[in-house]
């Protein structure tokens, strides 16, 4: 299968030695990622047909048009899913992990969660 096994690698032996050559053989994180970019639809394309389960307010708003065109300009509002807040060391503070769907945000940037 062509995997080339390096130095303390050729002493694994077992489930260790599978593991090895299936990373070296088929790294499963370039093949999520090609499996992702081959096989969904563009933001730009899946928020045009998605803005009604993404978004909670009016349809014909301000927020659901910047979702749906994925508008990134200046004055367009800021709407993120947040995935994950992980507490920082001063209270009340966190760090926050999301996806943007429109608008800009930047780090240090202060916003209030809903």
């Amino acid at each position: 299968i062509g995997v080339e096994l390096k130095g303390d690698e050729k002493e694994f032996v077992g489930k260790q030695l599978l593991k090895r050559v299936m990373q070296k053989w088929l790294p499963a994180g370039d093949t999520v990622l090609e499996m992702i970019v081959l096989h969904l639809p563009s933001p730009a394309k899946a928020q045009k047909y998605r803005v009604d389960t993404l978004y909670d307010g009016p349809l014909d708003d301000k927020t659901a048009e910047a979702i749906r065109s994925c508008d990134t300009s200046d004055g367009a509002p800021l709407c993120m899913y947040i995935s994950k807040m992980v507490p920082t060391s001063d209270k009340g503070r966190f760090y926050a992990f999301g996806r943007v769907f429109s608008g800009k945000i930047a780090t240090g940037q202060k916003v209030r969660i809903m």
